[in-house]
């Protein structure tokens, strides 16, 4: 296929399944259905939580994967998903997760940040909600970050050039982020040049995924640190 259309579908289907993924998320579709078959195991925030994660994989990791790899034979090597120059940038993948970590802690402090963070707002969190919240968060940005780094970059970066593609990938992926407020959508601007420039010189999406995912992460528990209103124990407490 001709690399500019390849392009073209990969904006469309950006703006299209985060369309989709807007429509049913709000509409808790994956919500109500883990709610019919696991209502036991947690409490509705936590079914909530998984929802909105499970639904977003299933937009911008599963459905992307069916159309460009599956349906588009498209090599997933050139889709970003691969292991990339590792073996050159080895030390980027130790030293800018603990980086992107320790950053967190003091992201969380912010009262706009602790404002939404942790998503999972239960008061009493146990072990569980933590395993649960950080397995929701790898599996999201797994597809969250094949879909921007990997699809949206690759595919522009080859038809139209470093520059272009640099700014299709942080206006959309900014656009995205409205819902969320204007705070989080202009400050994920620099956030998506780094994950696009690493992505460039890796030639793989694997350590924007990676960094992704400690900050999320860290981010999630440190407002639990900081914010007296929630508790963390390991005691047996209600679901």
């Amino acid at each position: 296929m001709d690399e500019r259309n390849l392009a073209v579908i990969s904006i469309a289907s950006v703006t299209g399944l985060f369309a989709f993924y807007n429509f049913l998320d709000h509409r808790k579709v994956i919500t109500d259905l883990l709610k019919r078959y696991i209502p036991y195991l947690f409490k509705n925030e936590s079914i909530e939580f998984a929802g909105e994660k499970s639904t977003g994989i299933l937009f911008t990791g599963i459905i992307p994967f069916i159309i460009f790899v599956l349906i588009l034979d498209i090599e997933p090597a050139l889709l970003g998903l691969t292991v990339g120059k590792f073996t050159e940038f080895w030390y980027l993948y130790l030293l800018l997760p603990v980086i992107a970590v320790l950053s967190s802690f003091f992201i969380s402090k912010n009262p706009v940040i602790q404002a939404g963070a942790p998503r999972l707002r239960l008061k009493n969190w146990e072990l569980r909600h933590l395993l649960l919240t950080v397995a929701c968060w790898v599996i999201y940005l797994l597809g969250y970050e094949f879909l921007f780094r990997g699809i949206l970059w690759f595919t522009c970066y080859n038809a139209f050039g470093f520059w272009l593609a640099l700014g299709i990938n942080t206006v959309l992926y900014s656009a995205v982020h409205l819902p969320k407020g204007k705070f989080m959508a202009v400050g994920t601007i620099p956030l998506g040049i780094l994950f696009c420039l690493l992505s460039h010189i890796t030639c793989s999406f694997c350590l924007a995924f990676l960094i992704h995912v400690c900050m999320a992460s860290a981010i999630e528990i440190f407002s639990l640190y900081h914010n007296p209103e929630f508790h963390i124990r390991f005691s047996k407490s209600s679901k």
